[in-house]
């Protein structure tokens, strides 16, 4: 689903520009995706490693009508500085993003170095996450749903690895309709006329008016 494109970016910038400290000085921690498969002969540890998201209906934020979209469509253009218009269309359904988020450590005082680093309320806190999706200009919640988890274990190189895995969840939401921009109204105008039940011609009028939108 191309709309996910802009969540597994965001989510990836998110957890990127953690760092531990080395005797060489501070290192970043790179970011990737479990696919293709981590254990490789590039691997490097620390790393934090993201698996794709598991896609679920959220029925119970789920709300139907005719409704007016507070954030940019995707594909659709950016309003300008002085519009007034906004998007508009039926209510997009709910869904839940489940991400599983593992660090890999080879030493263990990077993995409680990187667990306090994401702990921390722009990364991924037990309470009040948030996830900005720039190209929507959009904030969403991002919520801590399992984890940290602490497990150690030795690789099939006989080195200990350190791990620390959470499930991470983000609130989205698809419009499977059409969604449609409207102009703002920008003068209202109106005619007074006489009413007679017996005659079919119309009467005389009575008054007559226009103003802008900010007046009414």
């Amino acid at each position: 689903m191309p709309w996910l494109l802009n969540e597994d970016a965001a989510i990836k910038a998110k957890l990127s520009g953690v760092q531990v400290t080395t005797p060489a000085g501070p290192l970043e921690v790179p970011v990737r995706w479990k696919t293709p498969e981590p254990e490789n002969e590039t691997m490097t540890y620390p790393v934090i490693v993201i698996s794709k998201p598991r896609l679920s209906r959220a029925r119970d934020r789920e709300a139907r009508g005719f409704t007016r979209y507070d954030y940019v469509q995707e594909g659709k253009p950016m309003p300008g500085p002085d519009d007034r218009w906004g998007y508009y269309g039926e209510r997009p359904i709910p869904y839940n993003l489940d991400y599983q988020v593992t660090v890999m450590c080879r030493l263990q005082a990077h993995e409680t170095e990187i667990a306090a680093r994401l702990a921390r309320g722009d990364k991924i806190p037990e309470r009040g996450g948030f996830l900005e999706i720039d190209p929507l200009n959009v904030v969403v919640s991002l919520d801590l749903i399992g984890g940290p988890e602490f497990t150690d274990r030795v690789d099939t190189h006989e080195k200990r690895l350190f791990t620390t895995n959470y499930v991470i969840r983000v609130y989205t939401e698809l419009s499977p309709w059409d969604v449609q921009r409207y102009e703002a109204v920008e003068t209202v105008s109106g005619t007074i006329r006489d009413f007679d039940i017996h005659s079919e011609r119309p009467g005389p009028v009575l008054a007559t008016w226009q103003d802008t939108a900010s007046d009414v």
